[in-house]
């Protein structure tokens, strides 16, 4: 339980900053041209991307590929949690409203019975 707990300590303090520069292929197909820039700016976003584990920052690519595979399944993981507590939100949202219309139509009943 404790290794649990110390995961999710650390998912919540993983944080995943990118820095990517634009370049554009001046005159090119704007496919072209989001293609060439992609294949440009991956390699400097991975240069420069930097994780913050524990209150300590690392660079991304000096981390072993095990390390670099766990910081993207947190990232990943982290992703899945928040669509999961929306949808938890939208669920207690709804059950409330259902709870609500069937008191009405309780009271409704109960104030024709008597």
């Amino acid at each position: 339980m404790t290794d649990t707990k110390k995961s999710a300590s650390t998912t919540k303090s993983t944080t995943r900053k990118t820095t990517a520069t634009k370049t554009a292929a001046k005159k090119a197909p704007a496919k072209a041209r989001a293609t060439k820039t992609a294949a440009k700016a991956a390699p400097k976003a991975a240069e420069n991307q930097k994780v913050t584990i524990d209150g300590k920052e690392y660079a991304l690519d000096a981390l072993s590929e095990n390390a670099q595979a766990q910081v993207r399944n947190l990232q990943a993981t982290d992703r899945m949690i928040e669509e999961l507590e929306l949808e938890l939100s939208i669920a207690r949202t709804a059950r409330s409203t259902y709870a609500g219309e069937l008191e009405r139509e309780l009271e409704a009943l109960n104030t024709t019975l008597q």
